[in-house]
């Protein structure tokens, strides 16, 4: 269940931690890199409709590209996992070295799950919203800067989420009423 092939215009909740729940983002400019590294690699093969970044592990969920509307390049599922590696490769070497550190920074292959309905979609954006009150980071998960959330309350698009789940009124409404609802999705965080 955690390990899935990605396949072409599904949905999946993607995550992972630091090795030995160890922090991934130890000061502000951390946050800001990753996800300037994630419009780099990742960008390119899948649309983001949610992300939390937490100090010690982070959540997305996506929708990988369908083929046709992926580049050429990266139109196989080896240039997806390419473009996977390469992302939180670059991220770990710039850590080891701004840090003096070595070895891997993440705990394992990242986790992926398959999202299979249109409810599990809208909980799942909820839950990555309400992550950082879920782990005692802040009292109220709206204020936590390190996600998506206030690009939704503010129905502003932030050059990384998919216009459609801010513009499309529908979604954007189902998005929105889901978050006053307490998630609870079993993860192992």
């Amino acid at each position: 269940m955690y390990y899935v092939n990605l396949h072409y215009g599904m949905y999946y909740h993607v995550y992972n931690r630091g090795n030995n729940k160890e922090a991934l983002f130890k000061e502000e400019r951390n946050y800001y890199y990753f996800l300037d590294l994630y419009k780099k690699y990742i960008y390119p093969i899948a649309d983001l409709y949610a992300y939390c970044l937490l100090p010690n592990h982070f959540h997305f969920l996506v929708q990988i590209k369908e083929f046709g509307n992926m580049d050429h390049m990266f139109r196989s599922r080896n240039g997806i996992k390419v473009q996977f590696a390469t992302f939180f490769g670059t991220y770990t070497k710039s850590i080891n070295s701004a840090y003096q550190r070595s070895g891997i920074l993440f705990e394992g292959r990242f986790k992926r799950k398959l999202i299979g309905s249109t409810d599990q979609f809208y909980q799942t954006i909820a839950y990555i919203h309400q992550n950082p009150q879920t782990h005692n980071l802040v009292s109220d998960y709206q204020v936590w800067p390190y996600s998506s959330y206030w690009s939704y309350l503010r129905r502003e698009n932030n050059d990384l989420l998919r216009e459609e789940a801010i513009s499309d009124r529908d979604m954007y409404e189902s998005i929105m009423s889901m978050h006053n609802n307490k998630i609870l999705v079993d993860e192992d965080f």
